[in-house]
Protein backbone atom coordinates (compact mmCIF):
# COMPACT_ATOMS: atom_id res chain seq x y z
CA UNK A 1 0.00 0.00 0.00
CA UNK A 2 1.46 3.39 -1.00
CA UNK A 3 1.88 6.26 1.46
CA UNK A 4 -0.87 8.33 -0.14
CA UNK A 5 -3.46 5.64 0.49
CA UNK A 6 -2.11 5.04 4.00
CA UNK A 7 -2.36 8.74 4.79
CA UNK A 8 -6.04 8.82 3.93
CA UNK A 9 -6.75 5.54 5.69
CA UNK A 10 -4.96 6.62 8.87
CA UNK A 11 -6.44 10.13 9.13
CA UNK A 12 -9.98 11.13 9.90
CA UNK A 13 -9.46 14.10 7.58
CA UNK A 14 -6.21 14.78 5.72
CA UNK A 15 -4.47 18.17 5.54
CA UNK A 16 -2.36 18.62 2.41
CA UNK A 17 -0.46 21.86 1.77
CA UNK A 18 0.21 22.92 -1.80
CA UNK A 19 3.18 25.26 -1.42
CA UNK A 20 3.19 28.29 -3.69
CA UNK A 21 6.88 28.02 -4.56
CA UNK A 22 9.24 25.07 -4.53
CA UNK A 23 10.90 26.51 -1.46
CA UNK A 24 12.24 24.43 1.40
CA UNK A 25 11.28 27.06 3.99
CA UNK A 26 7.64 26.91 2.93
CA UNK A 27 7.69 23.12 3.08
CA UNK A 28 9.27 23.10 6.55
CA UNK A 29 6.73 25.58 7.89
CA UNK A 30 3.87 23.50 6.50
CA UNK A 31 5.20 20.37 8.17
CA UNK A 32 5.90 22.08 11.49
CA UNK A 33 2.41 23.62 11.53
CA UNK A 34 0.68 20.28 11.10
CA UNK A 35 0.43 19.31 7.44
CA UNK A 36 -0.10 15.62 6.75
CA UNK A 37 1.46 15.96 3.28
CA UNK A 38 3.01 18.58 1.00
CA UNK A 39 2.79 19.05 -2.76
CA UNK A 40 5.27 20.68 -5.18
CA UNK A 41 4.87 21.54 -8.88
CA UNK A 42 6.74 21.53 -12.18
CA UNK A 43 5.87 22.38 -15.79
CA UNK A 44 2.81 24.52 -15.11
CA UNK A 45 1.37 27.94 -14.53
CA UNK A 46 -0.58 27.84 -11.27
CA UNK A 47 -3.67 30.01 -11.68
CA UNK A 48 -4.48 30.52 -8.00
CA UNK A 49 -0.98 31.65 -7.03
CA UNK A 50 0.02 33.30 -10.30
CA UNK A 51 3.23 31.27 -10.12
CA UNK A 52 4.99 29.78 -13.11
CA UNK A 53 6.76 26.55 -12.21
CA UNK A 54 9.69 25.55 -14.40
CA UNK A 55 10.85 22.24 -15.76
CA UNK A 56 12.26 19.44 -13.64
CA UNK A 57 15.77 20.59 -14.49
CA UNK A 58 14.94 24.13 -13.34
CA UNK A 59 13.17 23.11 -10.14
CA UNK A 60 15.16 20.00 -9.22
CA UNK A 61 17.62 21.51 -6.73
CA UNK A 62 14.90 23.15 -4.65
CA UNK A 63 12.66 20.09 -4.75
CA UNK A 64 15.48 17.80 -3.63
CA UNK A 65 16.04 20.08 -0.63
CA UNK A 66 12.36 19.78 0.19
CA UNK A 67 12.45 15.98 -0.07
CA UNK A 68 15.40 15.85 2.31
CA UNK A 69 13.74 18.21 4.80
CA UNK A 70 10.39 16.45 5.13
CA UNK A 71 9.36 13.30 6.94
CA UNK A 72 5.75 13.47 5.76
CA UNK A 73 4.48 12.36 2.33
CA UNK A 74 5.56 14.55 -0.58
CA UNK A 75 3.74 14.71 -3.89
CA UNK A 76 4.50 16.34 -7.22
CA UNK A 77 2.29 17.90 -9.86
CA UNK A 78 4.08 16.76 -13.00
CA UNK A 79 2.76 19.50 -15.25
CA UNK A 80 -0.16 20.45 -17.44
CA UNK A 81 -0.05 20.31 -21.24
CA UNK A 82 3.73 19.92 -20.91
CA UNK A 83 4.89 16.72 -19.23
CA UNK A 84 8.41 15.70 -18.17
CA UNK A 85 10.73 14.12 -20.73
CA UNK A 86 11.51 10.40 -20.43
CA UNK A 87 14.92 11.26 -18.91
CA UNK A 88 13.29 13.59 -16.40
CA UNK A 89 10.74 10.91 -15.52
CA UNK A 90 13.57 8.50 -14.73
CA UNK A 91 15.12 11.06 -12.36
CA UNK A 92 11.80 12.00 -10.76
CA UNK A 93 11.02 8.38 -9.95
CA UNK A 94 14.34 8.02 -8.13
CA UNK A 95 13.70 10.96 -5.78
CA UNK A 96 11.23 9.16 -3.54
CA UNK A 97 8.03 11.08 -4.14
CA UNK A 98 5.07 9.49 -2.44
CA UNK A 99 2.49 10.47 -5.03
CA UNK A 100 1.88 12.38 -8.25
CA UNK A 101 -1.05 14.70 -8.91
CA UNK A 102 -2.47 15.72 -12.30
CA UNK A 103 -5.73 16.76 -13.90
CA UNK A 104 -7.33 13.79 -15.61
CA UNK A 105 -7.07 15.53 -18.98
CA UNK A 106 -3.29 15.87 -18.49
CA UNK A 107 -2.64 12.40 -17.09
CA UNK A 108 -0.66 10.03 -19.27
CA UNK A 109 -2.16 6.55 -18.77
CA UNK A 110 1.23 4.90 -18.25
CA UNK A 111 1.67 6.93 -15.03
CA UNK A 112 -0.84 4.55 -13.47
CA UNK A 113 1.75 1.80 -13.88
CA UNK A 114 3.99 3.45 -11.28
CA UNK A 115 3.55 1.23 -8.24
CA UNK A 116 6.15 3.21 -6.29
CA UNK A 117 3.95 6.33 -6.15
CA UNK A 118 0.32 7.03 -5.29
CA UNK A 119 -1.99 8.40 -7.98
CA UNK A 120 -3.99 11.58 -7.28
CA UNK A 121 -6.14 12.72 -10.19
CA UNK A 122 -8.02 16.02 -10.35
CA UNK A 123 -11.36 16.43 -12.06
CA UNK A 124 -12.70 19.79 -13.20
CA UNK A 125 -16.17 21.31 -13.58
CA UNK A 126 -16.98 19.06 -16.55
CA UNK A 127 -17.00 15.89 -14.44
CA UNK A 128 -19.96 13.52 -14.48
CA UNK A 129 -20.67 10.44 -12.36
CA UNK A 130 -20.09 8.21 -15.37
CA UNK A 131 -16.76 9.91 -16.08
CA UNK A 132 -15.62 9.26 -12.51
CA UNK A 133 -16.92 5.69 -12.64
CA UNK A 134 -14.79 5.01 -15.72
CA UNK A 135 -11.76 6.96 -14.48
CA UNK A 136 -11.15 5.27 -11.15
CA UNK A 137 -10.51 1.70 -12.40
CA UNK A 138 -7.56 2.97 -14.43
CA UNK A 139 -5.64 3.26 -11.16
CA UNK A 140 -6.80 6.36 -9.28
CA UNK A 141 -6.09 6.34 -5.53
CA UNK A 142 -7.49 9.78 -4.63
CA UNK A 143 -9.59 12.30 -6.56
CA UNK A 144 -8.90 16.01 -6.20
CA UNK A 145 -12.18 17.88 -6.56
CA UNK A 146 -11.03 20.88 -8.63
CA UNK A 147 -14.55 21.54 -9.87
CA UNK A 148 -14.81 25.30 -9.25
CA UNK A 149 -14.62 27.45 -12.41
CA UNK A 150 -11.75 29.96 -12.35
CA UNK A 151 -14.23 32.84 -12.43
CA UNK A 152 -15.37 31.80 -8.95
CA UNK A 153 -11.94 31.40 -7.37
CA UNK A 154 -11.39 33.16 -4.04
CA UNK A 155 -15.11 33.62 -3.34
CA UNK A 156 -16.77 32.26 -0.20
CA UNK A 157 -17.66 28.61 0.10
CA UNK A 158 -21.40 28.09 -0.44
CA UNK A 159 -23.96 25.41 0.28
CA UNK A 160 -24.10 24.76 -3.45
CA UNK A 161 -20.36 24.02 -3.47
CA UNK A 162 -20.70 21.60 -0.57
CA UNK A 163 -23.57 19.89 -2.38
CA UNK A 164 -21.40 19.51 -5.49
CA UNK A 165 -18.61 17.98 -3.42
CA UNK A 166 -21.11 15.61 -1.81
CA UNK A 167 -22.30 14.50 -5.26
CA UNK A 168 -18.72 13.72 -6.24
CA UNK A 169 -18.25 11.75 -3.02
CA UNK A 170 -21.34 9.70 -3.88
CA UNK A 171 -19.99 8.98 -7.36
CA UNK A 172 -16.52 7.98 -6.17
CA UNK A 173 -15.22 4.77 -4.65
CA UNK A 174 -11.94 6.47 -3.63
CA UNK A 175 -11.28 9.37 -1.21
CA UNK A 176 -12.11 12.92 -2.30
CA UNK A 177 -9.88 15.84 -1.36
CA UNK A 178 -11.00 19.45 -1.89
CA UNK A 179 -8.46 22.09 -2.95
CA UNK A 180 -8.99 25.66 -1.78
CA UNK A 181 -10.16 27.15 -5.04
CA UNK A 182 -12.79 28.78 -2.85
CA UNK A 183 -11.74 30.80 0.20
CA UNK A 184 -12.54 28.00 2.62
CA UNK A 185 -12.23 28.96 6.27
CA UNK A 186 -10.98 26.58 8.97
CA UNK A 187 -14.36 26.58 10.70
CA UNK A 188 -15.94 25.34 7.45
CA UNK A 189 -13.91 22.12 7.38
CA UNK A 190 -16.61 20.39 9.37
CA UNK A 191 -19.11 20.98 6.55
CA UNK A 192 -16.77 19.30 4.05
CA UNK A 193 -16.32 16.42 6.46
CA UNK A 194 -20.07 16.00 6.88
CA UNK A 195 -20.38 15.90 3.08
CA UNK A 196 -18.07 12.89 3.04
CA UNK A 197 -14.92 14.67 1.86
CA UNK A 198 -11.74 13.02 3.19
CA UNK A 199 -9.31 15.94 3.12
CA UNK A 200 -8.45 19.47 2.10
CA UNK A 201 -5.53 20.74 0.02
CA UNK A 202 -4.85 24.31 1.09
CA UNK A 203 -2.93 26.63 -1.20
CA UNK A 204 -2.51 30.22 -2.31
CA UNK A 205 -6.14 31.29 -1.98
CA UNK A 206 -6.01 30.77 1.80
CA UNK A 207 -2.27 30.67 2.64
CA UNK A 208 -1.08 33.67 0.63
CA UNK A 209 2.10 33.51 -1.42
CA UNK A 210 4.93 33.66 1.09
CA UNK A 211 5.74 32.73 4.66
CA UNK A 212 3.88 35.58 6.38
CA UNK A 213 0.56 33.80 6.96
CA UNK A 214 1.49 30.22 6.14
CA UNK A 215 2.22 28.95 9.66
CA UNK A 216 -0.88 30.53 11.18
CA UNK A 217 -3.11 29.29 8.36
CA UNK A 218 -1.86 25.70 8.43
CA UNK A 219 -2.10 25.68 12.23
CA UNK A 220 -5.69 26.96 12.11
CA UNK A 221 -6.73 24.23 9.68
CA UNK A 222 -4.87 21.64 11.74
CA UNK A 223 -6.77 22.71 14.86
CA UNK A 224 -10.12 22.63 13.06
CA UNK A 225 -9.42 19.15 11.71
CA UNK A 226 -8.31 17.84 15.10
CA UNK A 227 -11.61 19.05 16.58
CA UNK A 228 -13.76 17.08 14.12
Amino acid sequence: MNKLVKTFENNKFTLLVSITRNDVELARIAQEAGADAVKVHINCAHFASGTNFGTWQQEEDNILKIRQALNIPLGIVLGAEEQPSPDDIDEIRQVGFDFWDLFAHHTVPCYFDWDDMGHMVAVNSTWTPKFVENLIPQGVDVIESSIIPQTNYRSRLTAADVSQYAQLVEASSVPIIVPTQKAVRPEEVKHLYRAGVCGIAIGAVVTGLGTEHLRDTVSAFRKAIDEL
